[in-house]
């Protein structure tokens, strides 16, 4: 199974000074939980609803006065098109994280890959993938 087949096309991207108060609403209001930050195109950080819980408001940061680029985790962690979801995961459990931007030839955003994507698709894995992801899965809760 390819990154392609599972991937989220087209995720939400936003520029650097994008206000992190906004990116909490752009977050709710599409139902999403993590933005991609990028700049001409190429990635350069990942905003969660974690991050914005701990860099923002656990630090008493007003969300207007920061920006993406101030509290995205960096650097990022990205995976081509046309990788398999195997190496995905493996990635995903090496790095500890739950999502990977994922590129095109040119380095240039085209989706991104989630625990929760990986999961809709747990059927349609092998046996040794769906293991992995069980794996990946206990260890980030």
């Amino acid at each position: 199974m390819k990154v392609s087949d599972v991937m989220v096309r087209d995720p939400v991207m936003v520029a650097p000074d994008a206000p992190c108060g906004q990116l909490s609403k752009l977050m709710r209001n599409k139902g999403i939980g993590s933005v991609v930050v990028v700049k001409d195109g190429f990635p350069v950080g990942v905003v969660t609803e974690r991050d914005l819980v701990h860099r923002v408001l656990a630090e008493g940061r007003d969300p207007d006065k920061c920006d993406a680029d101030q509290v995205c985790t960096k650097p990022v962690v990205a995976i081509s098109i046309y990788a398999d979801v195997d190496m995905a995961v493996d990635m995903m459990n090496e790095y500890g994280i739950r999502r990977l931007v994922v590129v095109d030839q040119k380095d240039k955003v085209v989706g991104i890959l989630t625990t929760d994507g990986i999961a809709k698709n747990l059927r349609n894995m092998t046996e040794e993938l769906a293991v992995k992801y069980m794996i990946l899965s206990r260890r980030k809760r």
